[in-house]
């Protein structure tokens, strides 16, 4: 959810109990007031019958008129009380309508000079309330309604305007990648906080570009300089091992020696790649027939792990035209066709599959059940045991389509580990 549609609301929730609120007190202060200014009405009638009365005993009869009517009983003493006004709402039949209609009643008691009492009742026509809590929620409704409008777009409009400077900031932060070359922030506001959001952020990510870039550099001159050493150890285990005085528990040392000495310059010549690599240091490209190469690739890998007897399935390995470096086009595809020999088991299966825009491989596993995605393209995410695996390849793979703006994906189908990757159109 966007932050102005979480913000409207919690806007509209208080709106709408506040004009419910609202809507229950306006009917009942209109309700009150139309009593009121009734109340009154019925009072100033009701002086003027009893002085009419006092005056001529003839007004004594009960007047039935359109809009008021007013009836005069005669009732003993004990039921007298002639200081008591009573106020009342009911409805009374009107032949002229012929239907019921509601009234508002005044009902008192006067004395007449004879020492009589008379019971007074005035009604007097009103509003129906049903026609008026109807027309009053209607008409509320309606102006609910545009007031909301109103109220989302003036709100929807100050929150857009107010928060301009926080959507440039999230703009650039979302072009922002580490050891990247980046325009500077240029957000001016003058809002405080918004000014020490900006400070905060580019103060992050200069600290943040400045630690990869001496980590970067850490390594790459760490594998540089490894580079040497590790070619002149590799060559004089080969020169020892080649002596005809060492004792066969002396070459199996120096073999084992050996292997692990290679696997440092493997780990120590893929961090160097990944080095390049994050530094865009093959800017030369070409188009490449990628399914040519991965042709080529299989058959010297096949023949390096014969002894697993795998079956390769190509048959839907079509032409694959892509523009790149040569280089990091070879180490693409070789660290994904690796990565299928060495994590398979014997007498597993490997399919290559290519078209226009897309590469696949698919491959038996060790052991079943899908890899962790959280560590699978992880530098060192090693998720096996083996000698020949140094934990780098798939690592070299995302960083090479990350490079080129490669969509890289893995599944699991079928007891089958598919890695997959889409080429953009060109």
């Amino acid at each position: 959810m966007k932050l102005i549609h979480h913000a409207l609301r919690h806007l509209l929730i208080p709106f709408l109990l506040i004009f419910t609120i609202w809507g229950a007190v306006f009917y009942f202060l209109i309700i009150h007031e139309i009593n009121d200014e009734t109340n009154d009405t019925l009072e100033n009638y009701k002086e003027l019958i009893i002085r009419s009365a006092i005056r001529d005993s003839s007004f004594l009869k009960s007047h039935d008129g359109l809009m008021t009517r007013y009836y005069i009983r005669e009732i003993p003493k004990e039921e007298a009380d002639v200081n008591e006004v009573r106020f009342f709402d009911t409805t009374t039949y009107i032949e002229i309508e012929m239907e019921y209609e509601p009234v508002r009643v005044l009902q008192t008691c006067f004395r007449m000079a004879d020492d009589r009492y008379y019971e007074l009742t005035i009604e007097m026509s009103t509003l129906e309330k049903d026609d008026m809590i109807e027309t009053i929620a209607t008409s509320m409704a309606i102006f609910y309604l545009l007031l909301i409008l109103c109220v989302l777009i003036v709100s929807h409009w100050a929150f857009r305007k107010s928060t301009i400077p926080l959507y440039k900031l999230l703009d650039w932060l979302g072009r922002f990648r580490v050891g990247q070359p980046h325009e500077p922030l240029d957000n001016p506001t003058s809002v405080h906080e918004f000014k020490t959001l900006n400070q905060v952020v580019e103060e992050s990510t200069r600290r943040s570009t400045e630690l990869y870039n001496k980590q970067k550099q850490f390594v790459e001159n760490a594998a540089h300089e490894l580079q040497t050493p590790l070619a002149v150890c590799v060559n004089k285990l080969e020169l020892l091992a080649e002596n005809p005085d060492c004792t066969e528990r002396q070459l199996e040392e120096i073999a084992s020696l050996h292997q692990t000495v290679s696997g440092i310059a493997r780990l120590n010549k893929s961090l160097l790649l990944l080095s390049r690599i994050d530094n865009r240091q093959f800017p030369d490209e070409k188009e490449i027939r990628l399914d040519q190469q991965i042709q080529a690739q299989l058959n010297d890998l096949e023949m390096l792990y014969e002894d697993k007897r795998i079956k390769i399935d190509t048959s839907r390995l079509e032409p694959l035209l892509v523009q790149m470096n040569e280089s990091l086009a070879t180490a693409l595809t070789i660290n994904l066709l690796k990565n299928a020999f060495v994590h398979n088991h014997e007498s597993g299966t490997i399919e290559v599959e290519s078209g226009q825009r897309h590469l696949l491989v698919a491959n038996t596993g060790e052991h079943p059940g899908e890899l962790d995605r959280d560590r699978l393209f992880a530098r060192f995410g090693k998720q096996s045991q083996r000698k020949e695996s140094n934990g780098l390849g798939l690592a070299i793979v995302k960083s090479i389509a990350e490079l080129y703006g490669f969509k890289l994906s893995y599944r699991y189908h079928s007891d089958k580990h598919i890695f997959q990757i889409f080429f953009p159109e060109r």
